[in-house]
Formats: structure tokens, C-alpha cells, sequence
């Protein structure tokens, strides 16, 4: 599933959905969204924390997807401190045992609204990165930023966990896999624009610039529900001189 030159399996999350990133996995369904083959070590790992069972009729699929939609309009509008079983479960008008019967409790229910989110992100990036070759990495660099704070402005409950820090460590595992996706993507776009030596020691560096866009978007989204502008900009300026210094000193 992943593209050439994306990092290993073992870079995948641990402890998600047999071991796939998060582009393979579906956070309503529970269903493999592309056509990849488990490994003996998938089959013998155990379920993603708190999750039951998968849905496999289209009813039960509808009401796992009514409460995912709840539990993310209610982190978007109230924040993780509103939700609860009950609650979830009146707001996707499903009763509280077919809640329990796919979910071991709430947090369970924000891990697989988190795991999609994830998902979504990284098939940003991946396309972000097909087009690269379109426009020199200095101008990505806007575009990346663009496409992201649009997505975070799409998605306030994925804000609110992600602000709140309010992830299990199933789901902090699976964001450290994405940040390596989205590095390994800015790696491949530099090295397809520029001369540069590639060793581990760029692949750090652009580990580095993905963490500081992390950290400059947070920085934004905590001024601003809708992200500050005026942070966002920096952010950028600040990006570009980074990557400007790491094309320098990896510079073949």
C-alpha cells in the first residue's frame, strides 16, 4: 500500500489494524480499504485496544458510522470532557449495549474516530507528494501548510484530540508512524529537486521539519479555533529557512 521508497512495514503502527498504516484502515467499517495480505505476525496480533468485534453486516456498519459522527460532533462542539457512553449512544440513537458491543468504552470509540483521521492526513501527504515534481519543494512548502490547516479546519474534533492530547498509545503510535510517512515524503520531493546526500543524516533532518510544522500549526490552533494566520505565515517563513540550511549542509 505504501509508495516506492516509503519507509518499511515496521513503520506502520504498532498494534493497529494488523499492523497497516493508517491509509489501509477504514475507522468506520473496520474493513481493509486496499487489498494488502496479512502476515503470520498480523494474524496472531492482538485486537486494536478496546475494540470488540468488526462489524460485518451493513446495519451494524451504519450505526458504528452513526457513532463515530456523534462522538466527532461532540468533540468538535463541546470538547472530550462532554463525551460519554450515554451520550454517544442517544446522539447516534443506538442503544448503550450495541455501543458495548463494538467498543469497550468511549476511548475506544475517540482511538478509531483518530485512526481515520490519521488515515485521511496521510493520503494528503502521499498526494502531495505525487505532485511534487509540478512546482519547485520551496513553493510545497505553502501548499503543504495550506492543505493541512484546511484539513484541521475540516476536521475540530480531530483538533480537540490533538490539542488535548487526549490520544491512547495505540493512537500516539500511529501518529508517530505518520510523522514518519509525511518525513520520508519530504525526503523523497528534496531528493527528487535537489543534489543531495541520502543518508540517515537527512532523513533526521527532515523528521526535524515535519516536528516543527507539528509544533507551529499546534502553536496556531491554540491562538485560533480556525488557525491563526499570522502564526501560519511564520510558520512557513520558518520552514523554508530550515529546509533552505538542510539542502545546504546535505548538499552532495
Amino acid at each position: 500500500c505504501r509508495p516506492a521508497g516509503a519507509p518499511p512495514a515496521d513503520l506502520s503502527p504498532a498494534g493497529g489494524a494488523g499492523g497497516a498504516c493508517p491509509r489501509c484502515w477504514d475507522g468506520v467499517g473496520y474493513e481493509w480499504r486496499m487489498d494488502v495480505p496479512a502476515t503470520d505476525a498480523d494474524r496472531a496480533r492482538p485486537p486494536a485496544r478496546g475494540r470488540r468485534r468488526m462489524p460485518s453486516q451493513a446495519r451494524s456498519q451504519a450505526r458504528v458510522a452513526r457513532l463515530l459522527a456523534s462522538a466527532e460532533s461532540i468533540l468538535a462542539s463541546e470538547g472530550y470532557e462532554a463525551l460519554s457512553v450515554r451520550r454517544l449512544a442517544a446522539e447516534a440513537q443506538v442503544p448503550v449495549g450495541t455501543l458495548y458491543q463494538f467498543f469497550s468504552d468511549k476511548d475506544a470509540v475517540v482511538d478509531a474516530l483518530a485512526l481515520r483521521y490519521l488515515g485521511e492526513f496521510a493520503e494528503l501527504m502521499a498526494a502531495l507528494v505525487e505532485a511534487s515534481s509540478e512546482e519547485h519543494w520551496t513553493d510545497l512548502v505553502d501548499r503543504v501548510f495550506d492543505s493541512f490547516v484546511e484539513g484541521y479546519r475540516a476536521r475540530p474534533g480531530y483538533v480537540r484530540l490533538w490539542l488535548g492530547r487526549f490520544l491512547g498509545p495505540e493512537i500516539r503510535r500511529a501518529d508517530d508512524a505518520n510523522n514518519e510517512l509525511l518525513a520520508e515524503g519530504l525526503r523523497r520531493i528534496l531528493l527528487a529537486q535537489e543534489d543531495l546526500v541520502d543518508d540517515d543524516r537527512l532523513l533526521q533532518c527532515c523528521r526535524v521539519a515535519v516536528h516543527i510544522g507539528d509544533a507551529m500549526l499546534q502553536l496556531a490552533f491554540r491562538t485560533d479555533p480556525g488557525g491563526d494566520p499570522a502564526v501560519i505565515e511564520e510558520a512557513k517563513v520558518l520552514q523554508r529557512l530550515y529546509l533552505r540550511e538542510v539542502v545546504s549542509r546535505c548538499s552532495s
